[in-house]
């Protein structure tokens, strides 16, 4: 077999299987859509549709590259500002915790989606959601 092939995991029983078959080996369901037709989604939702919610978290994704690049272009120009603490350059948790509550409100307040949208275990989501303090 192949090692190049991708994999993909089933959203009901989450059977881990090549992305080749169309429904899941253990309960038939059918599988998740490949990234392309993801990213397709995505470009229907964002140009064709205008849906406010997704145009509104790619804004804010857009203006934490945009914080994280311009600090970066100032430190590579300044070397003395290594040393200057910013508060306006978002920490890693800060950006953690924007990813965990964009993706948990766009699965509707469902933690196990929310938590494969992001790539994560369900019990690590949980453990998130109590450390940012947001019922599950």
């Amino acid at each position: 077999m192949s090692e190049d092939r991708e994999k993909i995991r089933c959203r009901s029983c989450e059977l881990v299987q090549w992305s080749d078959r169309t429904n899941c080996r253990r309960c038939g369901t059918a599988l998740p859509a490949p990234i392309v037709k993801i990213v397709e989604r995505v470009v229907e939702n964002v140009v064709i549709r205008q849906n406010q919610e997704c145009v509104a978290t790619l804004e804010q994704a857009r203006k934490l590259i945009a914080m994280a690049s311009e600090r970066l272009r100032t430190r590579a120009c300044e070397p003395e500002s290594l040393l200057r603490a910013n508060t306006s350059f978002p920490t890693m948790a800060e950006v953690e915790r924007v990813m965990i509550v964009a993706a948990y409100q766009k699965s509707s307040r469902k933690p196990l989606e929310a938590a494969r949208l992001l790539g994560i275990g369900k019990t690590t989501m949980y453990r998130k959601l109590r450390e940012i303090k947001r019922p599950a």
